[in-house]
């Protein structure tokens, strides 16, 4: 039996040779070997299991924000989490939300129920999984201050929960990233009554706010991380960055940290600018500028 069979018979869906373009934000990225689709805990932890006792190479694909995959592609098998995992469901103060619900879905979802704690990062784009990976947010407040646990699947097809402690959140960063080994199903969320209206009000200005000054098209939104008490994209306009070109990829003139997809760029365009800014960022500042996006597939 074919590996392909194998995996209908544990999974939603699978696809061969799906290209990794149309399920990322930059709409660069090869062909992934296997596209699987899992619908709830289930399925994934048969599919884990699976992957675990052959030895198969995967990682999880969220939204495709905050991506840069190779043009050559991603090998094994590549993880999309639908059906359950997009639920959100209220009950008192604690929202639980699937790893691949919308943050800002959940967040109107709070302030719809008078709940605030979701304000700083219910501006951004990006799924739950993803805003827990990256522990996200705005100077209003991090994904970390709210979160209570976090449901995980091991690679061997194993459920734990998660303590906020046991998530290792550090600035835009926790353990997730460093551990590979683990797959978010869902978070849980401490959250304080407020006043609904007026966070949605803030919401609302915010993401206008956003539209207004940020970029639109293709993107990852920033970058690079901002480095303590300084913002990347001052240092990369100073450095003389803004307007930079390679290939189809751009600097964003109204935005130094977006570095965007203006014209069919390649990814390899759009690391190759990358590396170029950083270099420019080094010799002006003597600052080395770490990656926000993450780097897939094979380079």
């Amino acid at each position: 039996m074919s590996l392909t069979n194998k995996l209908h018979g544990i999974v939603s869906s699978v696809r061969e040779n799906e290209l990794m373009a149309s399920h990322t934000t930059l709409g660069v990225g090869g062909p992934a070997d296997y596209f699987v689709e899992v619908a709830n805990d289930d399925e994934l932890a048969g599919l884990m299991k699976f992957i675990s006792s052959n030895g198969l190479p995967w990682m999880v694909l969220g939204d495709g924000a905050n991506l840069l995959v190779s043009d050559k592609g991603i090998r094994g098998i590549v993880i999309h989490m639908g059906g359950e995992f997009e639920r959100v469901v209220v009950d008192g103060n604690i929202i639980t939300a699937g790893s691949a619900a919308s943050i800002a879905r959940v967040a109107d979802v709070a302030a719809k129920h008078d709940l605030s704690g979701l304000e700083g990062v219910g501006t951004v784009p990006g799924s739950v999984g993803g805003a827990i990976v990256m522990n996200a947010g705005t100077h209003r407040g991090y994904i970390d201050e709210v979160t209570h646990s976090v449901v995980i699947v091991t690679k061997t097809g194993e459920k734990q929960a998660l303590s906020r402690e046991e998530c290792g959140f550090t600035y835009r960063n926790s353990r997730f990233q460093g551990d590979k080994s683990l797959i978010i199903a869902s978070g849980t969320f401490a959250m304080r009554p407020g006043d609904g209206k007026a966070i949605e009000e803030h919401l609302d200005s915010v993401r206008r706010h956003r539209a207004e000054t940020q970029p639109q098209g293709k993107s990852a939104g920033c970058f690079f991380k901002n480095p303590p008490n300084l913002s990347a994209g001052k240092l990369i306009e100073l450095a003389g960055g803004k307007g930079l070109t390679e290939g189809g990829a751009v600097v964003s003139d109204v935005h130094g940290n977006f570095i965007m997809n203006a014209n069919n760029a390649t990814a390899s365009d759009l690391r190759n600018l990358a590396d170029r800014v950083r270099g420019m960022v080094r010799e002006k500042h003597g600052i080395e500028l770490e990656y926000e996006v993450r780097l897939v597939g094979e380079w």
